[in-house]
């Protein structure tokens, strides 16, 4: 079993790893150079309030971006003694963000499935780190 520590640091890399991501594809998709989405129809900019790939690129950078990194500090630094909880959060709204993307657009291709992986990794390694925690304060509070 890997220590706390170890684990809470995997889990800020992977938040790291995310961040990139979506600050380098929200970047593209602000510049309209994004190859990735091309094989999305733009028939789906017809559903959503967007009429380019820019807003969501925004969005991307904001939300998923900016949160991740905020969930890699989380980590990294032990904030409240909860370093699982920023990551739980983001897993959690981008796993929301897909389903509902799903029931708004009717289907799903290829990227989307890459999408719920990174979700599910990053709300398994988040419960698995929320576990070891949990498992840690009980040991202190019988040594007590």
């Amino acid at each position: 079993m890997l220590n706390l520590k170890i684990k809470s640091y995997l889990l800020g890399l992977f938040d790291l790893f995310l961040a990139w991501g979506a600050i380098y594809y929200g970047v593209l998709m602000i510049q309209q150079k994004a190859v990735m989405f091309e094989e999305y129809p733009q028939e789906w900019l017809t559903k959503v309030p967007f009429t380019s790939w820019v807003a969501p690129g925004i969005i991307a950078i904001t939300v998923y971006g900016f949160g991740n990194l905020m969930a890699a500090v989380f980590s990294f630094f032990n904030i409240n003694n909860k370093p699982w909880l920023a990551s739980a959060v983001m897993g959690g709204f981008l796993l929301f963000s897909l389903i509902v993307q799903g029931f708004l657009f009717g289907e799903i291709y290829l990227p989307t499935i890459y999408f719920y992986l990174f979700s599910f990794i990053q709300l398994i390694m988040s419960a698995s780190l929320y576990r070891s925690v949990r498992k840690n304060s009980d040991k202190i509070l019988l040594t007590k």
